[in-house]
C-alpha cells in the first residue's frame, strides 16, 4: 500500500497481522527496497509479522527533486511518522547497510517506538571530518556518474570489493539486478548527497543512549564492517555481535537461514520479556 507522508507517498507492505506475534519492520540498503526481504517473508512471519517500507527515492517510494529532502532530519521525520501512526507499536526495527544507519537515527529520535533493533553490516558513521569530506567528495562523484550513464554505475557498483565475497545464490542475485534497475537515477544520486555516510551526522558518541537490545549481524568474509561493529558492541550498553560464517556484506542474501536463526532467537526472546 501507498500513504502520503510529509508530502512524499510511501511504499510499504504489512505482509501479515497475527495479534499474538510481535511486528517486525525491515529497511533495505542503497538501491534496494521492501522486495529485497521477498525470500525471508515466509519464514518470518512463522515468529513475528514483517513489515517492508520502501525507503525514499527507493522501490515505490516517490524521491525529491533536490538532495536535501533525503537529509537525516528529512528520513528520520517521514519514517517516525509513518511508523507511530500506522503500526502496532512497540516493535522491533531491522536494517541493513544504509537501512541499518537510519534505524539507528530512528533509535535515537524516538526509543519508545522499539522493542529492539537488528543492525545487518551497519555502521554509526564517519568520526573524522577529513574522512567526511573525502566521503562526501566520492559520494558525489558516484551522483554524476548516475545521472551519466545508469547502466554503468549498476555494473562498476557490482564489482565494488564490498560485494566480492557473496556466496549468494544466482536467483537472489538476478532479483538484486532486477531491483536496482527499476531504481531513478536522479532519486538515488540526490540520497547519495543528502544521506550518504560522510554527510548524515556520526552517531558514536550517543550510541550510551540506546537502551534498547541491539543485535549487530555481520559477515565473517566483511573485515571492515566486522572491525566496526565490535566497536559497536563495546560502546551499545545491551548489544550482541553475531558474526555469520561464509557470509559477506549482505547477509540477508548470502546466508539467509543463518540470518533466520539469529532473528527468531532475538525476537522470542525479547518478545516474552
Amino acid at each position: 500500500m501507498n500513504i502520503r507522508i510529509r508530502g512524499i507517498s510511501y511504499g510499504f507492505t504489512i505482509h501479515q497481522e497475527n495479534k499474538d506475534l510481535p511486528s517486525l519492520v525491515l529497511l533495505h540498503g542503497f538501491m534496494g527496497s521492501g522486495q529485497s526481504y521477498d525470500h525471508l517473508i515466509s519464514d518470518l512471519k512463522e515468529f513475528c509479522n514483517p513489515i517492508t517500507i520502501d525507503l525514499l527515492g527507493h522501490g515505490t517510494t516517490e524521491g525529491a527533486e533536490l538532495h536535501y529532502r533525503f537529509s537525516t532530519k528529512e528520513q528520520v521525520a517521514d519514517l517516525t511518522k509513518l511508523i507511530s501512526e500506522q503500526l502496532h507499536l512497540p516493535l522491533f526495527l531491522y536494517g541493513y547497510s544504509m537501512g541499518g544507519r537510519l534505524t539507528l537515527q530512528l533509535a535515537l529520535h524516538r526509543p519508545d517506538l522499539y522493542k529492539g533493533l537488528i543492525l545487518e553490516s551497519s555502521t554509526f558513521g564517519i568520526e573524522g571530518e577529513t574522512e567526511r569530506q573525502a566521503r562526501q567528495a566520492l559520494d558525489a562523484k558516484r551522483s554524476d556518474d548516475l545521472l551519466g550513464n545508469f547502466e554503468g554505475f549498476l555494473h562498476n557498483w557490482k564489482k565494488m570489493p564490498l560485494f566480492e565475497s557473496s556466496t549468494a545464490s544466482e536467483q537472489l542475485l538476478g532479483q538484486v539486478d532486477e531491483i536496482q534497475q527499476q531504481q531513478n537515477p536522479l532519486w538515488l544520486a540526490n540520497c547519495l548527497q543528502g544521506f550518504g555516510t560522510g554527510t548524515m551526522p556520526c552517531v558514536r558518541s550517543r550510541l550510551a543512549e540506546i537502551a534498547v537490545r541491539v543485535n549487530l549481524i555481520v559477515g565473517e568474509k566483511d573485515s571492515k564492517f566486522v572491525h566496526i561493529n565490535r566497536q559497536m558492541e563495546k560502546e551499545l550498553p545491551d548489544a550482541e555481535l553475531h558474526t555469520v560464517k561464509n557470509a559477506g556484506h549482505r547477509v540477508h542474501l548470502d546466508q539467509p537461514e543463518q540470518l533466520i536463526t539469529h532473528l527468531k532467537s532475538f525476537i522470542q526472546k525479547l518478545g516474552q520479556s
